[in-house]
């Protein structure tokens, strides 16, 4: 009986779990258009640093471990919030003149470039699969390259840069999580990237009033710094103690596609020409090959984005 009462409850936490899983993807699949629309109103580093500085808010009550705080949560915390501080801001400028749903799908190229970082930095074998998702993903990009004018490929490769840092930044991140405390470590990172976007915001003396705008302006940013940052780290780290890290990969894989739907049909009417189209689902292909397991692997494998491991996704590099 005992038994049956833990099997349930079991069942129940990983129902739950695959839905925050999913509200988590939907969430940052809305910051790709939110992003882009805000930033043609608000200076872009000023944009960050209101952002996550109100991010961090939500991290307040992890404050209590202050005194678990030393040397290695802040050198390791800085040097990976120094890394997603630039992919966010390839992103952001990137999103500047390409779609959206395209900056998603690019974006979403860190998962299969992360197999080959591990492979130069840890001599981890690349398996078959994955070389045959860099030939679709490959494919995908020069679809997607296709699309629009040459001042949209400028956006696009912005953000492909951004990937590469995001890619390297998951690496790192999945080292140092598992020998410092997170919250503590992601408070960090959260601060160092709060700094630097309100750095760079005086560096190029932007200028913007913000004494006089709308309840909606700041119930958006509340948006995204609390439920898109903040919550979905949350909703992360609580799901993915109840799920097997396949399933959350392939449910992640959602990203691209909320961000598509939200550009395109929701806060949005961005559109993609057939090239897009083709593109964006053999990138979203590729990626799903990535995180597939196949279904003879030891069990007992460490996967390289384990529980509570990718937490600061933030916008998807929250949307970073």
């Amino acid at each position: 009986m005992e038994y049956n009462s833990e099997s349930t409850l079991s069942n129940k936490n990983r129902i739950i779990a695959n839905f925050l899983l999913i509200l988590t993807t939907l969430l940052w699949g809305t910051s790709f258009i939110i992003t882009k629309n805000l930033t043609q109103e608000v200076p872009i580093f000023l944009y960050l640093g209101i952002r996550f500085s109100i991010a961090i808010i939500g991290f307040i009550p992890y404050l209590i471990r202050i005194k678990r705080m030393n040397k290695k949560i802040l050198l390791f915390g800085t040097l990976t919030g120094l890394m997603y501080y630039f992919a966010i801001v390839f992103q952001t400028l990137g999103i500047q003149t390409t779609t959206a749903g395209k900056a998603a799908f690019i974006t979403g190229l860190s998962t299969i470039m992360v197999p080959f970082i591990t492979w130069l930095g840890f001599r981890k074998a690349i398996k078959k699969r994955v070389w045959f998702a860099v030939i679709i993903s490959i494919s995908g990009m020069v679809f997607l390259l296709l699309e629009g004018e040459s001042i949209i490929i400028i956006g696009d490769f912005l953000v492909l840069l951004c990937a590469v840092l995001y890619a390297f930044f998951i690496v790192l991140n999945d080292k140092y999580v598992r020998i410092v405390d997170v919250y503590l470590y992601s408070t960090v990172q959260l601060i160092v990237i709060s700094v630097f976007s309100f750095g760079g915001s005086f560096l190029l003396n932007e200028r913007y009033d913000l004494m006089n705008v709308s309840f909606l302006f700041w119930f958006i940013f509340i948006y995204m710094g609390l439920a898109v940052t903040t919550g979905t780290f949350i909703f992360q780290n609580w799901s993915q103690q109840h799920q097997e890290p396949t399933q959350t990969a392939i449910i992640f894989t959602l990203e691209p596609v909320f961000a598509v739907i939200f550009a395109s049909f929701v806060f949005g009417n961005e559109t993609m020409t057939i090239y897009g189209w083709i593109g964006c689902l053999l990138v979203f292909s590729a990626i799903l090959i990535t995180v597939l397991k196949n279904k003879n692997k030891d069990k007992n494998e460490v996967p390289l984005i384990d529980p509570q491991n990718s937490h600061l996704e933030l916008n998807n590099i929250d949307s970073i």
